[in-house]
């Protein structure tokens, strides 16, 4: 007895999923969402802020005067003295759409340095001072 071959050719399809492509977009990703990550953050300049209950305020509209620990002062990451403060202050109120300053101290910064930095803006004709803090 003698067995014929069907003339139809059966191929085996091979399904596979190629992983190179994913691997790259993965990766890809990754590295832009780390990258876009550290330009949320704040400021490079450290300050332990005090604590409170409140809501927090947008940080890139307003004015920031940062007081560190050492009392130095810092308005919108560039350091000055407190001498040059309310000129700096006024150049930049000139420029702001709203009158707003935050003012972003240390806590262990003296009371008397934030009054009189607060004190200097209100010289200035800021219409809002807020104090930044961290939230419990």
């Amino acid at each position: 007895m003698q067995f014929r071959k069907k003339s139809v050719i059966h191929e085996k399809i091979i399904v596979a999923l190629n992983m190179t492509p994913l691997i790259d977009c993965v990766l890809q990703l990754l590295i832009f969402f780390m990258l876009s990550s550290s330009f949320v953050l704040q400021s490079g300049i450290h300050v332990d802020l005090p604590k409170a209950r409140a809501p927090r305020l947008q940080e890139e509209q307003n004015i920031v005067i940062t007081i560190t620990r050492t009392n130095d002062i810092f308005l919108n990451d560039e350091k000055i003295t407190i001498e040059q403060l309310p000129i700096s202050l006024l150049e930049k109120i000139a420029r702001s759409k709203d009158k707003a300053v935050l003012i972003k101290p240390d806590r262990r910064v003296e009371t008397g340095k934030l009054v009189e930095v607060m004190g200097i803006a209100k010289s200035v004709n800021v219409e809002s001072i807020g104090i930044m803090t961290e939230p419990k």
